[in-house]
Formats: structure tokens, C-alpha cells, sequence
């Protein structure tokens, strides 16, 4: 079954995206980690309106983000990150081509037990892929610090592209005219809205201790890469075996619930495709697209914000 977005309002989304052949183009280098905070800060802030970031991890390789969308800003908000940070480290290593495997895998989260699994598996990333012993020894940009200090995800940058503008044919300037602060908190998870921060933040470490726990069982208790040996790693470089899994629409423990939730996403693609073959016959005539009974929680062709927003 060919992959069709399914965008239901106000759910929470996992989301996920590797590099192109899985090369280590993310390495947690100082100016690496500097571009990634600072396109996920300006993205969150100028095209995330409505969008709650629980939690993020960026490995070498791919990253994830667990979020909430109530505005149907995801793609937009996708796109410009994705987008503007491929294209500041493709710069930064000198390389050019492709960035991204694919445009981002949209996984949607059913369940308060299946959001504290997919909680605990982003901030306990490193440690379930054997690059670290414990969550907090990963260099590489986390939400986990600023959860545990209870403190914003604050970015200062220049704007690089006006700046330039402005710098030519050598006009004299002031550089800090062109730069700006973005600043975003992360979401409260759902239940904890009310609660003290301290509260979360215990039971943060408690679900991460079990997590990593388990994640050292199933790597059968091997030692773990190292951060040393982590930034040793050629950015072009890849893993010897490259992890591929089936794609799914949903997350969900409950198997008879994740059946049901499937046939509904069946019935759901199917309506998709009988609309996009509608719209081939009438010749992609302007205006059509716009006409047509697209299912709820679909992106018709050429927009960013699904039905039902």
C-alpha cells in the first residue's frame, strides 16, 4: 500500500526521518548541533504556530521528534526545517545532493501508555541504539536537559540571507541589525499539566531507567560505542547494516484497537485514490482539486494544510 498522510486534528505525531543512505551527516559536532537548534528554534517559532514538542533526539544519523499538532501547521513546519537545516549541512561538509532519505515518516500515537513508549524512546534514543550508556552522556542535541532544567530552547542567529543582501556591492551595515532571538518551550506531556515540574521530571527518570534498562537487555548487555568513538565517525560514512522496518500509520499496544484503527486508514486511502483518479480524468483542470470531496485528514495535491483544519 503506497503511503498517503493521514493527519488527524490534534493528535500527537511521532515523527521521523533518516539521512540519505544513513550517512552520519548529523554528527554531534559543536557546528552541527549550533545548525539543528538553530533551524528547529526558527522553524518552531515562525511556521509552528499550534504545534507542542514534547521531546526530540538527533542522532548522527535520523532523528525524532514527538509532537502535537491543533493547527495543521506539521507540513509547513516539516518542509522549512527540513529543508533549511539539509541545506546548512550539506554546506557545512561541503557536499552536495540529497539530504533526506524521504520527506518524514508520520507515525500517529493512540494511548497514554503508547505516548510514554514512544516518550521514553526518543529521550532514551542513544542508549537503545549502543552509542551511549545512559541518556544524558549523548552529545548531541536532546529535549532531555532542557526538561530536566525546566528551561526554554533559546537560539540566537543571524539572518543569514537578508544579511548578504544587504552586504552587497559593499553597502556598510550593522550586523546585529540582521539578528534575532527564537525562543520556545517544550509541552507539558498530557496528565502533568497541573502537576509540579518536579513531579515530571521524577517520573521522567524513573520511565527512562526502565527504558534503558530494557534496551540494554535486548542489545544482550554489549558495551556501548562510546562518545569518543562517535566523533570519530566520517560524516559519509553509514552503518555496515541498515535497519529498515515496515511502515505503519498508527502506534498502538492494543492490537484489536491498531486492526481497527488500519481498516480504517484502508477505507480512508482508498477514498484518496478514487479522488486522485477523478482528478486525472478531468485533466488536472485548475480549480478541480479544490472542488472535489477529499477524505477528512488528507492533504489534496499542493497543500500543506489537511482537510478537516
Amino acid at each position: 500500500m503506497s503511503f498517503i498522510r493521514f493527519h488527524q486534528k490534534d493528535a500527537i505525531h511521532f515523527v521521523t526521518n533518516r539521512i540519505e543512505h544513513q550517512m552520519f551527516l548529523l554528527l554531534p559536532t559543536k557546528q552541527v548541533n549550533e545548525l539543528i537548534l538553530y533551524w528547529l528554534a526558527r522553524a518552531r517559532v515562525e511556521y509552528g504556530d499550534g504545534i507542542d514538542i514534547f521531546g526530540f533526539i538527533f542522532l548522527s544519523n535520523h532523528f525524532h521528534i514527538l509532537l502535537r499538532d491543533t493547527s495543521g501547521n506539521l507540513a509547513s513546519f516539516m518542509n522549512y526545517f527540513q529543508g533549511n537545516l539539509g541545506a546548512a549541512v550539506n554546506a557545512h561538509w561541503g557536499r552536495k545532493g540529497t539530504f533526506w532519505q524521504d520527506s518524514y515518516h508520520d507515525l500517529i500515537v493512540h494511548g497514554e501508555n503508547e505516548f510514554w513508549n514512544r516518550y521514553a524512546y526518543t529521550l532514551a534514543n542513544p542508549v537503545k541504539s549502543g552509542l551511549v550508556g545512559a541518556p544524558s552522556q549523548w552529545r548531541g542535541i536532546s529535549a532531555l536537559p532542557y526538561l530536566l532544567d525546566n528551561k526554554p530552547i533559546h537560539v540566537r542567529g543571524l539572518l543569514k540571507s537578508r544579511f548578504n543582501e544587504s552586504c552587497r556591492f559593499r553597502r556598510n551595515v550593522n550586523r546585529q541589525d540582521f539578528e534575532r532571538t527564537w525562543t520556545f518551550h517544550l509541552a507539558t506531556p498530557p496528565g502533568f499539566e497541573k502537576k509540579p515540574h518536579d513531579r515530571l521530571v521524577e517520573f521522567t527518570r524513573q520511565l527512562l531507567q526502565s527504558a534503558c534498562a530494557k534496551y540494554r537487555k535486548d542489545r544482550a548487555w554489549k558495551a556501548p560505542l562510546g562518545m569518543q568513538k562517535v566523533l570519530q565517525q566520517h560524516p559519509f560514512a553509514h552503518p555496515s547494516k541498515v535497519e529498515r522496518k515496515r511502515r505503519t500509520r498508527f502506534f498502538c499496544l492494543d492490537r484489536a484497537k491498531l486492526e481497527s484503527l488500519e481498516e480504517s486508514y484502508r477505507a480512508f486511502a482508498d477514498h484518496y485514490r478514487e479522488c486522485v483518479l477523478a482528478l486525472r480524468r478531468c485533466g488536472r483542470r485548475v480549480g478541480w482539486a479544490t472542488r472535489m470531496e477529499w477524505p477528512v485528514w488528507s492533504y489534496p495535491p499542493c497543500h500543506l494544510v489537511p482537510v478537516g483544519y
